[in-house]
């Protein structure tokens, strides 16, 4: 007789709490990696490891004997923690074939997007990313209302629908894809599903519009201090609003203001970067910081961008960029090189001298030193 294998797991908290079960049975794709939160399900003495055997049974109509419990496969990170306690079965009179794990299709919390979750199950991926998260954040205000999507037109979008609807400073909104992301110039961001990270924060800075201007370079300092604390040294910042790997881009900033009768209300402060791949037809000019295994934690890297944004963010509220000097100095990629600027539909070419405190890139030519205040250096000429 061709008997089925079964396997039941639960996923539990620290404090020892059940939070949803898994029960997966060969040759029975009705209840083949089916999720199930326990609440309501267990009857009066019943263990929830029992409980998950018994709803086994009565769904598949077998007999089961039960080979071997207390399993455990643990999933550790810091200060967090994910234990998979097992139950194995087989229909009586049946074998069992042990796997590695119970679950072979478990993953990070940050990769959680790639199981194929049904909606009820919204509750335990988002309470897993938002303690994980929450555990690897050390700031007071950037990151601490976050609002994790599948997907979303843009983060900008979502994140300024919230900040209208009275977001404190500091809302988080991210996203797996964008249907529709931006970048400056109207330009069209692409991503693919869990390729990127891609996320905005709403800010609130009380500042002379000239001054609120700058704030994509603070971004951008964030995300240049976050990439190099996590392994990548090249990553560099380009004027005015990306970071670069080495001479092709990894990362792009969109400063949007929300605005009222009162004047600029809130800053939606966007960021994409290429974490596991780049869009194929940019590859001579996008990359991603890693790919395969070997890229990197999203949710971790996300909670130091955080981290070094509140910092800078500080900082420069009440003193600007001279207040960061010393950090655009050492971010600053170009500062020394060659390059060719396009303020408008003109190109100016020269050495790039640093960037000025009010924002402004110094570029200086053969009729003396400029200082560009908008515009884009053409990193790239198609």
């Amino acid at each position: 007789m061709n008997t089925p294998n079964v396997a039941a797991a639960l996923i539990i908290n620290e404090a020892g709490e059940v939070l949803c079960t898994l029960r997966g049975a060969s040759k029975h794709a009705s209840v083949a990696h089916k999720w199930e939160f326990p609440g309501g399900k267990i009857e009066p003495g019943e263990t929830a490891e029992q409980a998950a055997v018994r709803e086994v049974q009565e769904e598949l109509g077998l007999e089961l004997e039960v080979l071997g419990g207390g399993c455990c496969v643990e999933h550790a990170y810091p200060e967090f923690t994910v234990r998979l306690n097992g139950v194995l079965c087989a229909a009586k009179g049946g074998t069992l074939t042990l796997r590695e794990h119970l679950d072979a299709r478990w993953v990070a919390p940050d990769r959680l997007e790639e199981l194929d979750f049904a909606a009820a199950d919204t509750a335990i991926l988002l309470w897993l990313k938002e303690r994980f998260f929450g555990s690897c954040l050390r700031t007071e205000r950037f990151g601490r209302y976050p609002t994790f999507l599948a997907e979303c037109t843009s983060t900008n979008d979502e994140a300024l629908r919230l900040a209208e609807a009275g977001a404190p400073e500091g809302t988080l909104v991210v996203a797996n894809v964008q249907r529709a992301g931006r970048g400056r110039l109207g330009r069209t961001w692409l991503s693919e599903p869990g390729q990127g990270l891609l996320f905005s924060l709403v800010a609130r800075p009380q500042l002379p519009p000239e001054v609120a201007a700058t704030l994509p370079l603070v971004a951008g300092l964030a995300v240049t201090a976050a990439l190099r604390e996590a392994g990548a040294p090249e990553a560099g910042l380009k004027w005015p609003n990306d970071v670069l790997l080495g001479e092709r881009k990894v990362c792009g900033i969109l400063c949007e203001a929300q605005t009222s009768a009162r004047g600029i209300e809130g800053i939606i402060v966007g960021v994409g970067i290429n974490t596991a791949s780049a869009p194929e037809s940019l590859s001579h000019r996008a990359i991603a910081l890693a790919s395969g295994e070997g890229r990197p934690d999203r949710l971790r890297l996300l909670a130091r961008i955080c981290t070094h944004f509140e910092a800078l963010y500080g900082r420069w509220l009440t003193g600007g960029l001279a207040a960061l000097r010393a950090e655009l100095d050492a971010a600053d990629c170009k500062c020394g090189k060659p390059i060719t600027v396009k303020p408008g539909r003109e190109e100016l070419t020269g050495i790039a001298r640093g960037i000025r405190e009010d924002g402004a890139l110094l570029l200086e030519t053969a009729s003396g030193t400029e200082a560009i205040l908008c515009g884009e250096i053409v990193q790239w000429h198609d």
